[in-house]
């Protein structure tokens, strides 16, 4: 006779995992201030742990204090940033179609007598013309404000949470540790150290991430005030949203640069602001990620593209942020386990 306590007994690990994974999908919807929460918790609670390290701090001190600072720098970067992104993104989305037909003339000058090129740069030009680019540009941007402002209020809830839980993480974590005596003791053993793991490398893949970005973005607002390209704080936003996509993020911000580059002095500093990216991007992949992100996530980069189209296929933009890091997870859980059967 078939009994569920009985098949429930011996598929345990399996059952406990559905039910974690079920719960996480039901509370689908909040995942953007869950991992707002996380990584907050797990910056400052890094820096926190290296600054009672060296100076043998109260704990509670150095939380009000990084979180003080933070908020600090917060209100200075809303009172000078946004009313300048605006017009600015305002500007590009008008100029955008004069960037589009000079670079389509320029590209028809230099194609002709090749029918192969010509027939490509046709095909194109069907797909993406000037008026075509600026609906969707627009639509874009609207898209862009919604969710900006959607979660903006997620980021100053995620901040006030991580203050709250890192401000009484010791009480916290002795409440959770306490589960093993309990009759959540199995859940507890089966999912504590995998959790605990899968946290460490997304953490970590995060923070070099926006390190790595925080760079980019300075050297792209340097690179850009040299060759005197337009909407540095809109450029340099884009740049730093999207470093935080591997590999990907760098192409999708080039695009912006190049067009407002061309909108201002033509097709030569187009070509110079192109040449800019390529050497961030050669300084980010010879230096910066060998010394950043390497120590953290060992991965080509052709497949780390497979794996951030799999995982936009599957969760969108949250596919793309952290389908790395699920990989780099899943990796290393495996190298365990063949490592503990041998």
């Amino acid at each position: 006779m078939f009994s569920i306590s009985e098949f429930v007994k011996v598929n345990r690990v399996y059952f406990i995992w559905a039910v974690f994974l079920s719960m996480l999908y039901l509370f689908r919807s909040m995942f953007g201030l869950v991992f707002m929460t996380f990584i907050m918790c797990f910056i400052f609670a890094s820096i926190g742990h290296k600054i009672r390290r060296k100076y043998h701090l109260n704990r509670r001190l150095i939380v009000v204090s990084l979180y003080t600072v933070f908020l600090l720098l917060e209100i200075l970067f809303i009172c000078v940033v946004p009313s300048k992104l605006i017009s600015e993104t305002i500007n590009f989305t008008e100029q955008l179609p004069q960037s589009i037909y000079f670079l389509k003339s320029w590209i028809d000058t230099h194609t002709q007598g090749n029918e192969i090129l010509s027939m490509l740069v046709n095909q194109f030009e069907s797909n993406i013309s000037p008026e075509k680019a600026l609906v969707k540009s627009w639509s874009f941007m609207l898209n862009f404000i919604n969710t900006g402002v959607h979660y903006i209020g997620w980021f100053f809830l995620a901040m006030l949470f991580s203050f709250l839980i890192l401000l009484d993480l010791p009480t916290l974590s002795l409440g959770i540790r306490r589960l093993r005596d309990t009759k959540l003791a199995e859940t507890y053993k089966e999912i504590a150290g995998s959790v605990v793991l899968f946290s460490k490398v997304v953490g970590e893949n995060f923070r070099a991430q926006l390190i790595i970005s925080a760079i980019n973005t300075f050297l792209t607002a340097a690179g850009l005030y040299f060759l005197g390209i337009k909407a540095i704080a809109l450029l340099c936003t884009i740049v730093f949203i999207c470093g935080l996509i591997p590999v990907l993020g760098m192409i999708i911000s080039s695009v912006p640069i190049v067009l407002m580059a061309v909108n201002t002095g033509g097709m030569s500093l187009g070509l110079w602001a192109l040449l800019m990216i390529v050497l961030i991007h050669l300084l980010e992949a010879y230096v910066l990620n060998p010394r950043i992100v390497s120590s953290v996530m060992h991965i080509n980069p052709v497949m780390t593209l497979i794996i951030l189209y799999i995982a936009h296929s599957f969760l969108g933009l949250w596919g793309m942020l952290l389908g790395v890091p699920i990989a780099v997870y899943f990796y290393r859980k495996i190298s365990v386990h063949q490592e503990k059967q041998e």
